[in-house]
Formats: C-alpha cells, structure tokens, sequence
C-alpha cells in the first residue's frame, strides 16, 4: 500500500469513532497547542479542530507532507522533520503526541525532543509497538522465505531488546531506525524527562501518557 493510500485509509478511521482501530489522545479545552510528531497526511491533527487552536505536524515523509499541505494547510501547520531534531521552539505544547511513527525513530532521542518542545504541564501520549508484531514479521518473512524481510525483521526484534535493557537504539544498515517497545521501558525514559506516566490497555493498543511536572 503506498503511503497516501495509508494515511487515507487511517483518516477514515479516525473521523469514524466507531471503528474498534481508532485511537486517538484525549483533547481538552486547556489544549492551545497540539503537536504530531510523524503525522502523516494530518489525518489525527484533522480530528482535534478549535479555529483558535494551534495544530502541528511534523513527518520525514516529505510527499505525506506536501499532500497534507495541499488539503488541509489552511488548518494544520506542517513541517518535513527527523524526530531526532523538531525544528520548534522549546516549551511551545500543551500536547505532544506520536500515534504510530515512533516505532521507527531513534526513540530515546525522539522522547528528549517530544519533551522539549512541551510545556510545563503539558502531556505526551503515545502508542507503542509490541514484541509481537515483530515476531508476526518475522514468522511472515520465514513462510515466504524472503531473506531480506527476515533480517529486517531480526534487526527489530533485537533493537528492541537493546531498547528495553540499555535504553537505546541502534539504526538498520540502511540508516533507518525500526524497533518495539517495552511499556516499562519507554516510562523510564519519560520519568528521566521529569514526565508523571501511565501505561494503559486501550482495546489492541498499548497506550503510554505522561504530563510533565
């Protein structure tokens, strides 16, 4: 699937609040300023309207970008970026969130970022991508006995584990990061942060959020 037929795919489903796959942060009235960092086409920023609300996207993706730019600029505000490094002024959100992007960042550096850019009192919330889903690409690439696929997939399955044990992260030989993510882990990362965090189950999702203090 190419990516815009994705990122149009996972906008139907959050305008739909219906759909058992729809997860998205919960949006208050105190939330002035909303950042996504991999945003895609804004498909998530789309459902968080206010006319006096700041919404941000940030995505390495650059025709994700430019596409979103061409439907929605005149709503979201969108930018071309590494996580590793958001072109934002520090302490600008009330509300930094990731839904499906971090998995393929340099996720220590992409929390100290997420971090940076949110205000005192302000919350990061993400979804994460579990041991599992790995395992799944793993068993997909051995049944179709695509070596290529297979250590892909053996790359994630141990970054995760470096993730998990020494807190970080090591790029594939194509310079490209992809790992999962142990729940306790990524809270020790944002307690580091000065983040106040909770871990929950959202129906197939695991849900991490953290307000700093």
């Amino acid at each position: 699937m190419k990516a815009i037929d994705y990122h149009l795919q996972e906008l139907a489903i959050a305008l739909d609040e219906n759909d058992v796959r729809r997860v998205l942060p919960q949006v208050f009235a105190a939330d002035r300023a909303i950042l996504d960092v991999g945003c895609g086409i804004g498909q998530s920023l789309l459902t968080m309207g206010g006319s006096d609300r700041l919404r941000v996207g940030v995505d390495i993706d650059e025709e994700s970008v430019r596409f979103g730019e061409s439907r929605y600029g005149g709503d979201i505000l969108f930018a071309v970026s590494d996580a590793r490094q958001l072109p934002l002024p520090p302490a600008m959100f009330d509300l930094v969130f990731s839904r499906v992007a971090l998995p393929y960042t340099d996720v220590p550096q992409t929390l100290r970022e997420m971090c940076r850019v949110l205000r005192p009192g302000g919350r990061v919330w993400l979804t994460l991508h579990g041991r599992s889903v790995v395992l799944g690409y793993m068993a997909e690439a051995l049944r179709a006995r695509q070596p290529k696929r297979l250590l892909h997939a053996t790359y994630s399955l141990m970054n995760g584990y470096l993730l998990k044990y020494f807190g970080v992260v090591v790029p594939f030989i194509t310079g490209r990061y992809e790992s999962w993510q142990d729940p306790q882990a990524i809270r020790e990362l944002l307690i580091r942060e000065g983040l106040k965090v909770e871990v929950q189950l959202k129906g197939r999702h695991t849900v991490v959020e953290g307000q700093l203090t």
